[in-house]
């Protein structure tokens, strides 16, 4: 039989920081020093510095020191400042997911992706999400799978979509299958090489790429590029205006969905290359953390992308 104590829970728990301290550090790192911190703060520089010696008693381990550049953190420092990174993130999602669970609630969901699904089925899935839930903020973030893992990471993406490969699967992360969608070789029409039939007969043309070359592009590698010692061509950046902006104004050539040439003001002006060996299909996800679980309304915002997907007229 097991009994409760009514012992505080300070005889079995040491005092641990308090959260106004833990914002506190946190807001001095992002600006790098005391004074930009109580700026934002709005509040005395005194009272910062009393927060860090207090915190720095509680921990019994010094955690930064003033530069003449601004605060450098101590190697106890450093390990403690993604943990309150977490910790923050967390607490925000718990504040928030107590909020959604009325449907007039002002929560927040943060959704970091790849292009396609810009281009796809992501507007009309917003536009059925926010009839639901029209106090509810969304951010949208373009980017590439290293930079959107990280910010998952760090808790400041709810969940991204994109194509991923082993630097996803292997680590802090959930996957689920979301949607496959199939590439294409994109140029201007006018492009010298736009008749071509075959990766051989693109060895000279001038490509745009992401920056990173991971996920389902990573793929790519071998059969754009199969000499290792010719001079290819190679622009990488991290959006697809300006990959598009490369195609028009410099006849690259970029490698998309075919779904791009459904977009009205970019079909009059791109084409297909009629490439007799299909490139490979891109598999979708969506990647999320395994450490912070999903609010409601990130939960909802995916269903509704589900939902728009199995309903969207694919090519």
């Amino acid at each position: 039989m097991f009994y409760l104590s009514n012992a505080p829970c300070s005889l079995f728990m040491r005092n641990l920081p308090k959260l106004s301290q833990l914002q506190i550090f946190e807001s001095i790192i992002q600006h790098g020093s005391f004074r930009s911190a109580a700026k934002t703060l709005n509040q005395a520089q005194p009272a910062l510095t009393r927060a860090i010696n207090e915190l720095e008693k509680t921990l019994g381990t010094s955690l930064m020191v003033r530069g003449p550049k601004g605060v450098v953190l101590t190697e106890a420092g450093q390990l403690l400042e993604p943990r309150i990174q977490l910790i923050l993130r967390e607490l925000e999602r718990a504040v928030n997911e107590v909020e959604q669970v009325s449907y007039s609630s002002r929560g927040s969901v943060a959704l970091g992706s790849s292009s396609l699904p810009f281009f796809t089925m992501l507007p009309a899935a917003i536009k059925r999400f926010q009839k639901r839930f029209p106090q509810v903020n969304i951010y949208l973030t373009e980017g590439q799978i290293p930079e959107l893992l990280s910010d998952i990471r760090h808790g400041k993406l709810d969940f991204a979509i994109g194509t991923t490969g082993a630097e996803a699967v292997a680590g802090d992360f959930i996957t689920e299958p979301f949607f496959t969608a199939s590439f294409c070789v994109l140029a201007r029409k006018e492009h010298p090489l736009a008749q071509s039939t075959s990766l051989e007969q693109l060895e000279e043309a001038k490509w745009y790429l992401p920056g990173e070359n991971q996920g389902y592009h990573s793929q790519l590698t071998p059969l754009l590029f199969p000499k290792p010692h010719h001079p290819y061509t190679v622009v990488r950046g991290d959006t697809i205006t300006a990959g598009l902006q490369m195609v028009f104004d410099a006849d690259f050539l970029i490698v998309a969905s075919k779904e791009m040439l459904k977009v009205p003001y970019l079909k009059d002006h791109l084409c297909t290359l009629p490439l007799e060996k299909p490139l490979p299909d891109a598999t979708y996800h969506f990647i999320y953390s395994q450490r912070l679980s999903l609010t409601l309304v990130a939960r909802k915002l995916m269903d509704k992308l589900q939902w728009e997907c199995k309903n969207y007229v694919w090519n």
